[in-house]
């Protein structure tokens, strides 16, 4: 019964105006305004954005989050984003994902890097690093560098380009 009680206290959620966070363990440090989630750590943000992790450090003054360990974000527009390490700059709305990074784009498409930026408001996704792009045929596309642009369905890139056709 011990165990059963500790599991239901440290399984807290903690509510910040801005985003809702969940974990096993929550740590505040009031002084500095900052939220630290260990242990299946979920935030969710005002508009619905979803943010899992293995440990979420938030930092209310700036709405700054940072996520580490098998991150996987859910955006509003059906995309999913995994990474080993994010950031979410809340007031920006620019989400950073950092080391063996993967967007699985609603349309069907498979983008993986390892920095990719995404502006949320704007809608487009990018990468100054070696990137490749599936597409739901399997052709492969490989760039030194990237833009997607979600609203028009527009992927586009210069420098070395190098296209691998399914056929």
């Amino acid at each position: 019964a011990v165990c059963f009680l500790n599991l239901i206290i440290f399984n807290l959620n903690l509510h910040a105006e801005e985003f809702n966070i969940s974990a096993i363990e929550i740590l505040v440090d009031k002084a500095n305004d900052i939220v630290i989630g260990k242990g299946s750590v979920t935030a969710i943000d005002s508009e619905g954005k979803q943010i899992k992790a293995d440990k979420i450090t938030y930092k209310k003054k700036t709405e700054f989050l940072l996520a580490e360990g098998s991150v996987e974000i859910l955006d509003t527009e059906g995309n999913i984003i995994k990474s080993d390490k994010a950031t979410y700059d809340k007031l920006k709305e620019i989400i950073i994902t950092y080391e063996n990074s993967e967007i699985e784009i609603k349309e069907g498409y498979k983008l993986t890097s390892n920095k990719i930026l995404y502006e949320y408001v704007k809608k487009i996704m990018s990468s100054n690093q070696n990137s490749t792009l599936t597409d739901i045929d399997g052709n492969i596309v490989t760039v030194s560098m990237f833009q997607y642009q979600l609203k028009k369905n527009l992927f586009s890139s210069v420098g070395k380009i190098k296209i691998i056709d399914a056929n």
